[in-house]
């Protein structure tokens, strides 16, 4: 079984230090964001969506110029012209944590299905940030904090292989190194 080592060269965050999230590193992210007024948007082909109090984890990829930094960095700034469906909705989030892998692998599909599984979990916005796959959304509303360590267990009984996860907390001002 894999270890999480909390190293420069493995760990894309450095020393819990979102400024040392390489720009070349790709991977496969996991926004948590809190809801705590809910709210009703229009998210682009999808039309409208209504995001209810909780949890909402937005499960992507980053395999493109930039990888993991550009796109984080991306869906943390407000988009005067969306471009994926996460830009619609946004605005109305708090961002709470950013899980990563940099597994050469894209988890993305992993992951949904992983958070999809968590007891309570539900995925209520149908093509949800899924609309060039086969999942129902990459989306999902839980009412409590997902565990960190409890995921990191449960996706690696589905992907043995999987490689490092990593965990940042942007409750304590930790966003400012990511934008």
């Amino acid at each position: 079984m894999a270890t999480d080592v909390n190293r420069e060269s493995t760990n894309p965050f450095g020393s819990k230090d979102p400024s040392a999230l390489a720009e070349t590193r790709h991977g496969t992210y996991a926004l948590v964001f809190n809801c705590s007024i809910p709210f009703q948007a229009v998210a682009g082909k999808l039309g409208a969506v209504l995001i209810t109090c909780g949890y909402w984890i937005y499960v992507g990829s980053a395999f493109g110029p930039g990888g993991l930094r550009s796109r984080l960095s991306h869906h943390l700034k407000p988009s005067h012209r969306p471009h994926w469906h996460l830009d619609y909705i946004k605005s109305g989030l708090c961002p709470v944590e950013i899980w990563t892998t940099t597994d050469t692998f894209k988890r993305e599909h992993d992951w949904a299905g992983g958070f999809s599984a968590i007891n309570g979990a539900s995925r209520p916005i149908r093509d949800f940030g899924a609309s060039d796959c086969a999942c129902r959304s990459h989306l999902i509303h839980l009412h409590r904090l997902p565990g960190f360590d409890r995921f990191k267990r449960q996706i690696r009984k589905v992907v043995p292989a999987h490689g490092p996860l990593f965990r940042l907390d942007l409750t304590h001002g930790a966003l400012d190194g990511l934008k």
